[in-house]
């Protein structure tokens, strides 16, 4: 994290000195500017992780300014600095400018080095996307070249970047856990559930993976946003924490996307908070408008928010809940489908199961030496090293490509304890 480069604007001079003594002794390199048009100049000529701009300043006003940084810099994470919380304004930073955040005068010091933190963690991990994006085209360029060998070798590379986008998305559910285990849970379970009412309701192949992709993701937008605004009763919610959180379907879905295979998986992501009758967003699609996958997930992250509230819903008063959003807020046939598929599954198997179709026995564990775990075995438990570092979350489907790299690290770092995987179902 440290080396990244904090740019700050401001065309008060004493602000900006401020600025620079929060940070002095931060690892970062700071860059200061007393306008628009010099912030600007320092952005072409280095390479800058987080921009934080005054809200009004002579000539390009923050707003302007923030939206020309888009622009010519798109992963910049960019903040606006305001003495005057005029909700319009702020408005207009967050939907012209992209703004991240909004920060008041005066700011704590300890909170905006927490906040600026925090967006240095998101630049890193859209620069991560960034070259896992390059090392697919790299990968795709590779598979063009053996397009005319024989049949095997073109059969191998296939697998090689199946595996690889199993393993990708994988790290990206676990790069979230680690970053709030209380969303990267929420997100692996929606991931389970979404995959199996999709095998429900017939998907397979790449449109049920592009699926458990987007559940798995759905949540990536909100990396950054304070988890005292997520828990915020929607009643009570500023109208620029709002926007913050409404703004999550369409961040979540530029991020996954920059992979060209997630593509798909970032269309389910955008719609999955549209509602039926049409009273949702972002786009206020309704019915058939709306992705048949977006559909899925919507009902699927519903009841899991319900199962693990503050105060949690029992199971029947879940299904209760989504029985009555049946027709305004969810498709009318997934959620019978939903209906159906949720009352199969048993308490204290959910964050387990992968997919549960009608009559289907129910999964049991098994525990295994790490040598012994083959591709497609699911982790029952988070896998770690003999020192305590996360290597594998809980509910990933295990790749070759995975396998390769926990045998590696196994080496390094001896995993001593057994592996608790799902076995197949057998009878009660």
């Amino acid at each position: 994290m440290t080396g990244a480069n904090i740019l700050f604007v401001d065309d008060e001079k004493n602000i900006l000195g401020s600025l620079s003594r929060v940070f002095r002794k931060e690892g970062y390199g700071i860059l200061l500017a007393e306008s628009g048009e010099c912030g600007l100049d320092l952005l072409r000529h280095n390479s800058v992780a987080v921009v934080v701009s005054d809200q009004r300043m002579p000539g390009m006003g923050g707003v302007e300014f923030l939206k020309k940084v888009r622009e010519a810099s798109p992963d910049t994470v960019r903040m606006m600095l305001t003495g005057q919380a005029d909700s319009s304004e702020i408005a207009g930073a967050i939907n012209e400018g992209g703004a991240y955040r909004y920060i008041t005068k005066p700011w704590d010091d300890e909170e905006l080095k927490q906040i600026i933190k925090a967006a240095v963690e998101r630049y890193n991990l859209l620069a991560e996307n960034r070259r896992l994006q390059e090392a697919t085209m790299k990968q795709n360029a590779e598979l063009f070249e053996l397009n005319q060998t024989l049949e095997a070798r073109v059969e191998e590379k296939t697998r090689k970047i199946r595996d690889n986008f199993f393993s990708f998305v994988g790290l990206c559910g676990d790069m979230i856990e680690l970053h709030d285990q209380l969303s990267g849970g929420h997100c692996k379970r929606v991931a389970v559930l979404s995959r199996g009412l999709g095998q429900r309701l017939g998907l397979k192949g790449f449109e049920l993976e592009s699926l458990w992709a987007a559940a798995l993701l759905h949540e990536i937008g909100l990396i950054g946003v304070p988890r005292e605004v997520l828990e915020k009763p929607e009643g009570d919610l500023l109208d620029s924490e709002r926007a913050l959180i409404m703004n999550n379907p369409a961040l979540s879905q530029e991020i996954i996307s920059r992979i060209d295979i997630l593509r798909q998986s970032g269309l389910v992501v955008k719609s999955h908070m549209e509602c039926f009758d049409g009273s949702g967003y972002p786009d206020r699609l309704k019915a058939g408008e709306i992705n048949y996958g977006s559909r899925i997930l919507s009902v699927c992250r519903e009841y899991d928010r319900l199962r693990h509230a503050r105060r949690p819903y029992s199971k029947v008063e879940a299904l209760a809940v989504i029985e009555r959003g049946r027709g305004r807020k969810f498709d009318p046939d997934i959620t019978e489908a939903f209906l159906k598929f949720a009352s199969e599954i048993k308490d204290g198997y959910e964050d387990q199961m992968i997919g549960h179709a009608r009559n289907a026995m129910l999964p049991v564990n098994m525990k295994i030496e790490v040598q012994d775990i083959a591709p497609g075995m699911v982790l029952a438990k988070p896998l770690a090293s003999g020192r305590g570092r996360l290597l594998v979350g809980q509910g990933t489907i295990l790749t070759g490509a995975l396998i390769e790299k926990v045998l590696n690290f196994h080496k390094i770092d001896p995993i001593t304890d057994l592996v608790e995987v799902v076995a197949q179902p057998v009878a009660n």
